[in-house]
């Protein structure tokens, strides 16, 4: 396929998606369709304040960068890599136009053991690792030139990473192929070439990273489930374990990112045990901090994980029913460090058999994009997401929020009762279990004076879900929801122009139907929130 039909592949992959009314509507990871009656749903629902749409199609297969890299040019432009037969080529995308360019190829051999690339971007140069060598690209007049290459039987990790002043860059090699120790890491000057030994050991320790905060601290992993460590000139020189997983009743941490310019810390994603979500880990003396409890089964637990440069936000992939595995539906969920607002599902995606298929969403520096990867599961195919917050990720504000176990609730033919989820606004929301079709859930609450409202309602998904069809006084609002997902994920639809009375209002969420793929008959219901806006 020549380059100018890819352009126009993507100029056409470029219309809107319907972001999270079409996960509200039963939309699923890899064939961006939605069902009839889903469709009618989205239409009822309004818009979140970010717009979700396809940078690439799965016949492209392109993939987004690493996230503990940058991939993004600017504000306006972003870099994909593109698979090809014994070749990885980079493509730089304007993501308002849907314009590329041509950026490089390199040879990437099946044999490889990462027949691929990462890469990371600065001020307009490009770093990346392809063909055992550390390469330069100046994307004003893109031609790559090799900065490094390891000693003779050594081979490069392809994580390489920037310095926050955009003019060195970190890399490490290993023996041939890299199965373990020694590790040496390097340091190298973009402008001369100048080699300086940071870390050398007889342990495999990889994705070495500076802290964007302090550079002087150099983030980095160990092999096994304990990886967080760094290094310091000063107070570190030959590294040190900076968090204690077992005393923190985390058996899993990683996946760090040292990318916060607010603070020197590394965002860790704790999994499993009692105390599974994110974590910020610190190099000196502060404890470290739960910020954001996940979920401890595999069904939805987080993987990889991204913060924003101002710390406030993170984004990490969640696992499907049977983990990362080529096949599984998983998300992307956007989560708030300071735990103002609960998590929030970007979009669902799918998972690939290995790297680069995997989700890896990451965000641009200025925080208002976030980018992932999307695996086709009958082809192992990828595409690239990307989500615009149309400049900020705070959800709009309501007049008036409740959450939904604080209510009067009861059931009419079932049962329903407040669960516990960490994810949950208040730790709590409110499960209903119907015994037939028809059953419902019905939640009373108070509005100073009537009037036509925007309604939200914060559901959790999952797997055992049924469809519903949502009233308020007696009047049906939208068409119904399937609330059916396969991997667990937290929607927020809304619905416009209903009306409410002054005084006592009654929500009816009664059962009218099945999705096909839905664990349990009847399927159940699950609320974390209500609130109310002026409409307009």
């Amino acid at each position: 396929m020549s380059e100018d039909a890819m352009s126009e592949i993507t100029r056409r992959g470029f219309g809107r998606m319907a972001g999270l009314a079409a996960l509200a509507a039963g939309f699923t990871a890899g064939t961006g369709g939605v069902g009839t009656a889903a469709a009618a749903a989205a239409t009822a629902t309004a818009q979140e304040p970010f717009e979700l749409r396809h940078l690439s199609t799965f016949d492209q297969r392109r993939y987004f960068t690493y996230p503990t890299h940058n991939g993004f040019v600017d504000a306006d432009r972003i870099v994909l890599g593109q698979r090809e037969t014994g070749a990885t080529s980079l493509w730089e995308v304007n993501v308002r136009s849907g314009t590329e360019r041509f950026l490089a190829r390199f040879a990437t051999p099946a044999g490889d053991r990462n027949p691929f690339v990462w890469w990371n971007i600065h001020s307009g140069r490009l770093v990346t690792c392809a063909e055992n060598a550390v390469w330069l690209i100046d994307l004003a007049a893109p031609s790559p030139v090799k900065l490094y290459s390891p000693p003779p039987g050594r081979a490069l990790s392809v994580v390489v990473n920037l310095h926050p002043a955009g003019d060195r860059v970190l890399c490490s090699h290993y023996p041939a192929p890299i199965t373990a120790g020694p590790t040496t890491a390097v340091e190298i000057e973009l402008n001369g070439g100048r080699v300086r030994e940071v870390f050398s050991g007889s342990v495999l320790a990889t994705h070495f990273q500076y802290s964007a905060h302090d550079p002087e601290w150099i983030g980095y992993a160990l092999g096994g489930n304990i990886h967080s460590w760094a290094l310091h000139p000063v107070h570190a020189p030959n590294g040190k374990m900076i968090w204690d997983q077992a005393a923190a009743g985390v058996p899993v941490g990683t996946h760090g990112v040292w990318k916060s310019r607010a603070d020197t810390g590394s965002l860790v994603v704790g999994i499993g045990g009692s105390s599974a979500g994110l974590w910020m880990v610190y190099p000196d003396d502060r404890p470290d901090r739960l910020l954001a409890p996940g979920p401890s089964s595999t069904n939805g637990t987080y993987n990889h994980c991204d913060i924003s440069a101002d710390g406030r936000w993170a984004v990490t992939d969640t696992n499907g029913r049977n983990g990362s595995a080529l096949g599984q539906v998983g998300s992307v969920a956007l989560v708030d460090l300071t735990g103002v607002h609960p998590p929030r599902t970007l979009g669902l995606v799918g998972w690939g058999s290995a790297h680069p298929g995997h989700p890896h969403p990451g965000f641009s520096p200025d925080g208002r994009l976030v980018a992932y990867t999307d695996t086709e599961a009958a082809t192992d195919r990828t595409r690239v997401a990307l989500c615009d917050s149309r400049g900020s990720w705070t959800p709009r504000p309501l007049d008036w929020v409740a959450e939904a176990e604080a209510l009067a609730f009861s059931a009419s033919g079932g049962r329903a009762e407040v669960f516990a989820d960490p994810q949950c606004g208040a730790g709590h929301g409110v499960l209903f279990t119907p015994d037939t079709p028809g059953s419902a859930l019905t939640c009373t609450f108070q509005s100073p004076e009537a009037g036509l409202r925007t309604l939200r309602l914060r559901v959790k998904r999952h797997d055992s879900r049924g469809i519903y069809r949502l009233s308020v006084n007696g009047a049906t609002v939208g068409a119904p929801l399937d609330l059916y997902s396969p991997v667990m994920t937290y929607a927020e639809p809304e619905f416009s122009q209903v009306s409410v009375r002054a005084g006592t209002n009654t929500l009816r969420l009664t059962h009218v139907g099945q999705h096909p793929d839905s664990t349990k008959t009847p399927g159940t219901c699950a609320i974390d929130r209500i609130g109310l806006r002026r409409a307009g």
